[in-house]
């Protein structure tokens, strides 16, 4: 078939139309495009080049092409504008063992390239998003088991923290000790470190006490439900005693105080203690005025709504549509963040399809939730699944069927 380039606009490079042939896969296309003088470095007007689509897409074919065809060779280094993964960052996303292997074997020194928004390297990429093949691919590669997100777990606490039974088994074999990986998470948070101005120094260390405030009173409760009302009392003497801003980012990782509230599980099973502190905590900060759509930094960029789905914290999120409006909540719900294109609901499906007994049900009444608020369940991903693909991949029969009902059959 020969391909159209009369659609391509190459007077400027057709960025645009062969980044949409990449991500389908199209090699006549490409081929042609190429052929033509095509900059297969060019990005379009999201920030996208014709490899990053590719890679993010699985179309290990037309990555193949990119890298190695005959006029100019695709550069995989060059990364997503929005958010500065790299093209093997996005093959991990894919979960295209492919895709890796030609991407890895063009630049195998990024193996443990960092992800600097959220830490990630291949294998933790692959282990997000539940990839087994591709995570075993990482491994038999020599993928470092030391390596952190920016939230500092490594690829086993990051399978386990989702209950991913096959992660973990696959994992454990490989997995380094303790030191090493607090080793590397302090020199990732130096890696990531803000810089602030001379003149904003007060400010942001009352910001980043009241975050280091609500991450340590998580921690305590979970041991000391004493705890509970000294965290409450600290919290509040920093927003009404110290005026510090609820919606200033604060702590390492520069989020936003209601987003830290809601990032984390309530332990396995939940932890009557710590679920009452976090819905305690988001109450207080909502009333003071905090957004629930304020933007974190690191690690996924998103708002505490997204975080908040991911976790399963549905009574936080029922709080915070409360502060809303229906069309700005329905928004939110549907807003695609530049780390990976997942809404809240593709989270929600994504968590629910390995979840363990004591959440299934939850994850299944937050679907419900989200999908009668104004949630779609036909929204692409960067992968190009939407949020009823997941489910309909989901290898147990049983799981796949009643997530398909809870979206609505």
């Amino acid at each position: 078939m020969k391909a159209n380039l009369s659609k391509t606009g190459l007077k400027d490079g057709g960025a645009e139309a062969a980044v949409q042939a990449a991500r389908r896969g199209d090699l006549p296309f490409l081929q042609e495009w190429l052929n033509s003088g095509g900059n297969p470095d060019q990005y379009d007007t999201q920030g996208w080049t014709p490899l990053l689509a590719a890679a993010v897409r699985g179309q290990a074919a037309a990555v193949d092409l990119l890298l190695n065809n005959s006029h100019r060779r695709a550069s995989p280094a060059i990364p997503f504008l929005k958010s500065g993964a790299l093209p093997l960052h996005f093959a991990g996303q894919s979960g295209s063992v492919d895709t890796a292997k030609l991407l890895l074997d063009a630049c195998p020194e990024h193996l443990e390239a960092i992800w600097e928004l959220n830490g990630h390297t291949l294998l933790l990429q692959a282990v997000f998003y539940g990839h087994l093949e591709l995570s075993q691919f990482a491994l038999t590669r020599g993928a470092s088991t030391a390596a952190t997100t920016v939230r500092g777990l490594a690829a086993l606490e990051l399978a386990q923290q989702f209950q991913n039974q096959p992660l973990i088994q696959l994992i454990s074999p490989y997995n380094c000790p303790a030191e090493e990986k607090a080793a590397y998470y302090r020199y990732l948070l130096q890696r990531i470190a803000p810089f602030t101005p001379a003149s904003q120094a007060a400010s942001q260390e009352r910001s980043d006490s009241l975050v280091r405030a609500i991450e340590d009173g998580l921690k305590w409760a979970a041991n000391d439900h004493g705890s509970i009302e000294t965290t409450l009392r600290e919290v509040q003497d920093l927003v009404e005693g110290q005026n510090t801003d609820v919606n200033r980012l604060g702590g390492p990782l520069q989020q936003p105080p209601l987003v830290v509230v809601v990032t984390g599980t309530n332990g396995s099973p939940p932890n009557a203690a710590v679920m009452r502190l976090r819905q305690q905590l988001a109450a207080y900060l909502l009333e003071r005025g905090a957004d629930p759509t304020r933007y974190e930094k690191h690690p996924m960029a998103v708002h505490a709504i997204i975080r908040a789905a991911v976790f399963n914290h549905l009574e936080i999120l029922q709080m915070m549509a409360a502060r809303l409006t229906p069309q700005n909540l329905a928004a939110a719900l549907n807003e695609q963040p530049a780390v990976n294109g997942l809404t809240g609901l593709h989270d929600t499906v994504l968590r629910a399809s390995t979840a363990g007994p004591d959440r299934f049900e939850d994850y299944l009444e937050q679907i419900r939730w989200f999908m009668a608020h104004g949630a779609r369940s036909d929204i692409e991903d960067f992968s190009g699944r939407t949020q009823r693909r997941i489910a309909e991949e989901t290898a147990d029969p049983l799981v796949r069927r009643r997530i398909l009902e809870a979206l609505g059959g």
